[in-house]
């Protein structure tokens, strides 16, 4: 509209960047360490073929998003599933049960970097809403994990982990690696 964004509008912005740019991806690259240890048979195979690392991204993203679900106002009447929703109800999306549909994603608890339609999840969200970051968070999870995995391949978590008290994002405090050097 030509008129200058407001101070209010910019420190949001800005708030926003920060923790979704940041504790978002932090909490992946933790999340996604658990995984590599629980299926150590996919880390293997990551280590051999590096051309699996954008699809594996996609992978750990799906199994361990971060944000736990988002919540929208309904700005018209819908129907979903045979449920009405009325403008101004409020509709909330969990991330992980999206993620782990068995309709979607065969075997939904298995991790499995070779999945051909991992990059089909929706932990950055779909549509208008779709996270902006999406594609630095990629960047930043295949560039992390190819210098940890070619500087420690035998890296592994102990078991010990903090999970940091929050209901809106899967949130690790802590989380104890043996760098298996």
């Amino acid at each position: 509209d030509g008129e200058p964004l407001s101070p209010e509008f910019l420190d949001g912005s800005w708030l926003l960047i920060v923790f979704a740019g940041n504790d978002t991806t932090r909490n992946s690259l933790s999340g996604t360490m658990r995984l590599l240890t629980e299926f150590a048979d996919q880390k293997e195979k990551l280590i051999a073929n590096e051309d699996l690392f954008p699809n594996f991204v996609h992978e750990s993203i799906r199994m361990v998003s971060p944000v736990t679900y988002m919540r929208r106002t309904a700005t018209a009447e819908a129907d979903l599933g045979g449920q009405t929703i009325a403008e101004g109800d409020k509709v909330v999306m969990y991330y992980a049960a999206a993620n782990r549909d068995p309709s979607k994603f065969p075997e939904p608890n298995r991790f499995d970097i070779t999945r051909a339609n991992a990059k089909e999840h929706l932990a950055f969200g779909h549509g208008p809403h779709v996270c902006l970051g999406q594609r630095v968070a990629n960047m930043q999870l295949d560039s992390a994990y190819r210098n940890i995995l070619s500087r420690f391949p035998n890296i592994k978590w102990t078991g010990e982990q903090t999970l940091a008290p929050s209901n809106f994002v899967h949130a690790i405090s802590s989380l104890m690696v043996d760098l298996g050097t």
